[in-house]
């Protein structure tokens, strides 16, 4: 009686490869390396070329080189990788590739969706760790998330000491600098002060605190003439339901002035002093 062999057998790039026989397999796929860019193609059906994509690929290659390698079918023709192919030609350096024998135009979103990205966390567990050379800034990052539950990009920006905006962080805020690894605390001690202001409302509308929004209405409405916090944590809590219909960021700041503001005591010994957005302008 025969042995089945299947299981045995593994195919990677279009090549077998058997684990009965391993070491004569190990040289089966190698990294080659050619500086005639005419020689790639890339296929008509792929994604379009996305230049600020190619710029940051060249700043990685300038700082640590070519980290994958390009997948070409035996024709050339380029299954994934064709942003790394256009940094080296920019570059004028060789691109290292390797041959996926099976290769075929039909692999390319494939290959491209099942190339997991890094998330935020991702990066903070990568540059906590004692091999980076800035790995004490980035614990103080992973200490300040542990203690105060917020969205990622508001706690960046809290501790970048910038105002966050959900439309502008990812494109020009301080998420650039940390998922490079060179990301700096610029006040610790204010960004806490704002964090544990905002943790306070979990006690009685925590939903909301779950909003990216409605945490940077809370901030920049904390910035207005007449506002008080104390009064600010009584009226979110009566007029929560001023909230049910926003949308874009200009309705939840409406939302948050008008929930201050409504039945507001202004006589009294209880008084309070109403706010506006009409002199800040936004």
């Amino acid at each position: 009686m025969k042995t089945k062999t299947n299981g045995a057998m593994h195919t990677i790039l279009g090549k077998k490869i058997s684990y009965q026989n391993f070491n004569a397999s190990k040289q089966i796929t190698r990294v080659l390396y050619e500086k005639n860019y005419t020689k790639f193609t890339l296929f008509d059906n792929n994604r379009e070329i996305n230049e600020t994509h190619v710029a940051d690929l060249i700043a990685s290659m300038k700082k640590s080189g070519q980290l994958m390698p390009v997948v070409v079918t035996q024709n050339m023709e380029v299954v994934d990788g064709q942003h790394r192919l256009k940094a080296c030609e920019k570059l004028g350096v060789p691109v290292s590739y390797v041959v996926n024998y099976a290769g075929s135009s039909k692999q390319i979103a494939v290959m491209n969706n099942t190339q997991k990205g890094w998330k935020n966390r991702d990066f903070l567990k990568h540059f906590s760790h004692r091999s980076h050379h800035n790995c004490s800034e980035y614990k103080k990052v992973q200490k300040f998330f542990e203690e105060y539950k917020l969205p990622f990009t508001v706690g960046i920006a809290l501790l970048a000491d910038r105002s966050p905006n959900m439309e502008n962080t990812k494109r020009r805020g301080p998420l650039p600098s940390f998922r490079d690894g060179t990301f700096k605390i610029t006040n610790l001690d204010k960004a806490k002060q704002i964090a544990e202001r905002l943790i306070k409302f979990k006690s009685f509308v925590p939903s909301l605190v779950k909003k990216v929004k409605f945490i940077v209405a809370f901030i920049r409405i904390s910035k207005l003439d007449n506002f008080d916090l104390k009064t600010c944590y009584k009226q979110i809590e009566n007029n929560s339901n001023k909230f049910d219909k926003c949308f874009n960021q200009e309705d939840w700041n409406e939302a948050f002035v008008k929930a201050y503001n409504y039945n507001l005591v202004t006589k009294g010994k209880k008084a309070s002093k109403r706010i506006s957005m009409r002199k800040e302008g936004f």
